[in-house]
């Protein structure tokens, strides 16, 4: 309990737990990010996206990192996926670093299948994950050529557990995130199965609570994050007849906060800009659930407040010197930097329609006339919803997969003509 009150006679006595008091900070230091648009809403377009610093401090990154990254040292191909896909976002062309990159991940990528954190540690689902998703950030032959899928496609199946979940690395555990990430890799590399992905569904279903969210595994908290994770894997299966959607919905729109703009990852919990995309994007999802045929999407927006998401990236989220951060007060880092650039992607793209074939905004970004296989999910987008200049847009990303919708589709057709 945050805040208690009691009356014994005469005495009325308050006592406030850390949870209120941390909210009560923040919203002090939002406010005042806040001030100057509430006194005059005609600043709106002074609001830039600091576009140039990120790119030079997402850069100096391959350069180097402090030495508090040391702690991250099982998380490599994720520094290697937040940068270049930041970078993407941003519209920042790393071409020239491409066969670093590749070499790079090569290394990390086990004899037995599956990639580590790092050259000569073990092979987890999340470090292959990322791995695989800077690799179609890449985007290149090189690059697909890396990926032993036969190998791959073993170490997936003995991630596979009796129950239909997944765990994460050999003795590993078990829950949303690795049924996500095992998900993601075998339909990008065409390797999704039906044996692999037997009872997955049920299992997923069971992580769904009474709020509405999913929690990590059956009986935890929902969660911004496993409940992205949870909803974009059942997307994947076709399988969201599972939930309760309109209990999720619920849940999910309800964690942006009204005057902090931004989303909070949990009830009663801080906001936090990595929960721009992880809870954002569940919204085009859910619209895509709603309105599974193209014809039958209306491009009138997602079901929370887009300008006040943009204005908490945007006004509290942004570092002068360049790089994203969680909330005012902290320092950026990669991963808030992905993320909050993530999310501001997806409340600037209304109309991202997710479609069982090519789109014309994919078409567009490719070269030739192949044939899109049925089964490939795509992504349109035509229009935005914007918070502050034109200058302000970001690169439009894929709300299941967070690459660019353009480098999923250039991928799935290299992968799915094997």
């Amino acid at each position: 309990v945050a805040r208690m009150s009691s009356q014994d006679g005469d005495d009325d006595e308050e006592w406030e737990g850390q949870t209120v008091e941390d909210q009560e900070e923040v919203t002090q230091k939002l406010d005042r990010c806040y001030a100057a648009l509430r006194r005059d809403a005609s600043k709106e377009n002074d609001v830039h996206l600091f576009r140039e610093e990120h790119i030079a401090w997402l850069w100096r990154g391959f350069s180097g990192l402090p030495s508090g990254y040391s702690s991250l040292d099982a998380s490599r191909p994720w520094l290697c996926y937040w940068t270049i896909q930041a970078l993407d976002l941003l519209g920042e062309s790393t071409a020239r670093r491409a066969s670093q990159i590749v070499g790079f991940l090569n290394k990390c990528q086990d004899t037995e299948g599956g990639f580590t954190g790092g050259p000569g540690q073990l092979p987890h689902l999340a470090t292959t994950y990322s791995a695989v998703l800077a690799l179609l950030v890449v985007g290149t032959e090189e690059a697909y050529k890396s990926i032993d899928r036969e190998k791959m496609s073993l170490f997936l199946h003995r991630r596979k557990c009796a129950n239909g979940g997944f765990t994460m690395h050999d003795s590993g555990e078990q829950d949303v995130r690795s049924m996500y990430t095992a998900i993601v890799v075998a339909k990008l590399l065409n390797l999704l199965t039906p044996e692999l992905v037997a009872g997955s569904a049920e299992w997923l279903a069971q992580c769904q609570t009474y709020e509405g969210g999913l929690g990590g595994c059956p009986g935890n908290e929902a969660h911004g994050g496993y409940t992205f994770c949870g909803v974009a894997a059942l997307v994947i299966l076709g399988r969201t007849d599972v939930l309760d959607m309109p209990r999720l919905l619920r849940w999910v729109a309800n964690r942006q906060m009204e005057d902090d703009r931004g989303f909070q990852g949990r009830t009663n919990k801080l906001v936090d800009s990595c929960y721009s995309f992880w809870q954002g994007a569940v919204f085009p999802l859910l619209s895509y659930v709603m309105h599974p045929e193209p014809d039958s999407h209306t491009p009138s927006g997602w079901l929370f407040d887009q300008r006040a998401l943009q204005q908490y990236v945007l006004m509290c989220a942004q570092h002068a010197q360049g790089g994203l951060r969680d909330k005012p007060g902290k320092g950026c880092d990669y991963y808030h930097t992905c993320y909050a650039l993530a999310g501001l992607s997806v409340a600037q793209h209304n109309d991202l329609v997710i479609t069982p074939e090519p789109s014309p905004y994919i078409d567009k970004h490719l070269d030739g006339n192949e044939e899109e296989d049925d089964d490939v999910v795509s992504v349109s987008s035509s229009s935005v919803t914007l918070f502050g200049p034109t200058e302000n847009v970001v690169e439009a990303t894929h709300p299941v997969y967070n690459v660019r919708p353009e480098k999923v589709a250039r991928a799935m057709r290299y992968f799915y003509s094997l």
